[in-house]
């Protein structure tokens, strides 16, 4: 596939740099933010599948093809965190004695 420009290869290089932009992203965010959790992203992931669908006046190559790296970079960042094994549980405190 090329562009009108001329330049083969532009939808994957496009892709790819959409997709690890978004992970990075990602990344940071659940470095940073201890309120974004699993339910956040998949929030997140939910919404980027309604505004694939909303697609009713055309957006165009490019927008399509952007929102599909997003969703893509989405689930797996997903399935990245939900195969890390869950983090031991605090130490709970010693009993006080009756």
């Amino acid at each position: 596939m090329s562009s009108r420009s001329g330049h083969p290869g532009w939808p994957q290089r496009k892709y790819r740099e959409v997709f690890d932009q978004t992970c990075a992203e990602l990344d940071l965010r659940r470095r940073s933010d201890p309120q974004f959790t699993v339910d956040a992203l998949r929030g997140l992931l939910a919404t980027a599948y309604v505004n694939e669908g909303n697609d009713w006046i055309g957006r165009g190559a490019v927008h399509d093809l952007t929102q599909a790296a997003i969703i893509a970079a989405f689930e797996h960042t997903l399935a990245e965190w939900q195969a890390e094994p869950a983090p031991d549980p605090p130490p709970r405190a010693p009993r006080a004695e009756p």
